[in-house]
């Protein structure tokens, strides 16, 4: 049997990152001899190389994402039909405008189903952008043979809007990063820190409209107000809105003493030595499907501080205390116990890390291909 995988539209962040991990730990076994990727060629070359794999490319593919749309509504399931003899398509991408039948997709990204999120953005393109995605989502989930949700959350969400979904789909969650993996350290007392070594939370993620970062920077501020030695470290990329809202903090006389730090994007060679360097981790984010990063903190060892919204309790459990990512008061209680109970610090740390063995690429990559495979026996019995 032969597997095309429609990667058109993933280039980079988590799409890639799943791509290469099903791929590394892809077996025959699972059921098809042959794979075909279609992408463009950047992501090609940061596939692995598989006597299996075929890796396609089409000039088409390596243009903006308009041309990948229109390569795949008219170019792609005519290649597969005749020259590829494709059994199944699998798109992981979300969005399928093609006509092959059967296919299975996957729901990657919450922000077209939450509108209230979506709508936290300022910028109408941003927003018609998240409006359009969630027309052709929706056209493609109500068609797709099959159908991989990452948590509960989403598919409780995405099901809402598409009754049929809770019928022919499964949950498969992402593996995570092993590099970033450090058994939990022993806890301090807050007392053990001081102004010239204060206790460091880190967050890591993008600075965008529903990461809250200067919420949390403004609830940082204010434990620092109250006497507390702590400090806060962000690091990841940032949308040009949102920074501008974060800078007015960090630039503000409040923070004369850098109490707030924004690194920008790090190399993950170096991500690996913040986390080492950091005390606790925050997560506001108030709109995910599945959070890779937080899995990567869960697997640092370090205790969580997390958003209590979307699929965060589902992922985390017990593995971290939570505030509501939206209220500074919220926040600051919820840090304070961190930085106040270093036996909760221990507990929470070692729950975080045990569930995060339990998100492996092994495992996602196993799950993937064998449901792939169990749709496709089933649509070729009917």
């Amino acid at each position: 049997m032969v597997l095309v995988i429609d990667a058109s539209n993933i280039r980079s962040g988590g799409g890639l990152t799943h791509l290469i991990g099903i791929l590394k730990y892809y077996d025959i076994k699972y059921g098809f001899n042959k794979i075909i990727v279609y992408s463009n060629q950047k992501t090609l070359d940061n596939l692995p190389e598989k006597t299996w794999l075929v890796k396609k490319s089409h000039k088409l593919l390596n243009k903006s994402f308009i041309w990948s749309f229109y390569f795949q509504i008219f170019i792609f399931s005519k290649l597969v039909k005749t020259k590829d003899k494709a059994s199944i398509v699998f798109a992981p991408g979300g969005t399928f405008l093609g006509n092959f039948s059967p296919f299975v997709t996957m729901s990657r990204n919450m922000l077209p189903f939450e509108f209230n999120e979506a709508f936290r953005f300022k910028k109408w393109k941003v927003r018609i952008r998240f409006i359009s995605l969630f027309f052709t989502q929706v056209f493609s989930y109500k068609r797709a043979n099959g159908m991989i949700f990452l948590t509960e959350y989403a598919k409780k969400i995405v099901s809402k809007r598409i009754r049929k979904l809770m019928f022919n789909s499964v949950i498969i969650p992402h593996g995570i990063d092993e590099s970033f993996s450090c058994k939990p350290r022993k806890q301090l007392k807050i007392n053990d820190y001081s102004l010239n070594k204060p206790y460091k939370f880190l967050y890591v993620s993008v600075v965008n409209a529903y990461k809250h970062q200067w919420i949390v920077a403004e609830a940082i501020l204010k434990l620092k107000e109250a006497g507390y030695p702590v400090c806060l470290e962000l690091i990841g990329p940032s949308s040009p809105e949102s920074i501008e809202r974060l800078n007015k903090i960090i630039k503000s006389d409040r923070n004369k003493n850098n109490v707030i730090n924004y690194i920008g994007s790090v190399s993950n060679n170096e991500l690996s030595n913040h986390y080492i360097s950091a005390d606790a981790f925050v997560f506001a984010s108030s709109c995910e499907n599945l959070p890779n990063i937080l899995i990567e903190a869960m697997t640092s060892g370090l205790p969580i501080a997390s958003s209590n919204m979307g699929p965060m309790p589902e992922v985390l459990s017990e593995g971290g205390l939570y505030f509501n990512p939206l209220d500074i008061d919220s926040i600051y209680y919820c840090l304070k116990k961190i930085i106040l109970e270093p036996k909760t610090r221990e507990f929470i740390a070692n729950k975080a890390y045990k569930k995060a063995n339990t998100y492996t690429w092994k495992d996602c990559s196993s799950n993937t291909f064998n449901y792939i495979k169990k749709i496709n026996n089933k649509f070729y019995e009917n």
